[in-house]
């Protein structure tokens, strides 16, 4: 289910992924994407609703960014806030981020959700170029 946010602000990181040999980590980028709406959705996880925007995808490294909002009583401090999103990432590397291990989480920082991103329809527009 998609959420309005228009100019709301929420907490944005940015999560490098380092893929394995595994030839699967190129199957499972990270991504919420909906093809039905042709754009990102906001998904559920635990106290956070969250939006995954793919940036960067290599053999080396795949980076992604992050919107966070937290839900719960008031707003969480910062070191909590990023203990919640190193769970998050760790529990989607077990479960759905299959042949990708973490490379590093930067800090999470207020951002407002870029329009133009966010209506964006492919991961090869985001890219520039056709996935291999």
């Amino acid at each position: 289910m998609a959420i309005a946010r228009g100019t709301h602000k929420c907490e944005q990181v940015t999560i490098t992924l380092v893929p394995t040999a595994d030839e699967r980590s190129f199957r499972h980028v990270p991504t919420t994407f909906s093809p039905a709406e042709r754009t990102y959705a906001w998904r559920h996880f635990d106290k956070l609703e969250y939006m995954i925007i793919p940036k960067k995808i290599s053999n080396k490294e795949v980076t992604i960014e992050l919107f966070v909002e937290a839900h719960g009583k008031g707003k969480p401090n910062p070191v909590h806030l990023q203990k919640m999103i190193q769970q998050f990432v760790q529990a989607k590397i077990k479960s759905e981020w299959m042949g990708l291990k973490l490379g590093g989480i930067s800090r999470a920082k207020t951002a407002a959700l870029p329009d133009q991103i966010v209506r964006r329809g492919t991961i090869e527009e985001i890219l520039g170029a056709q996935l291999e």
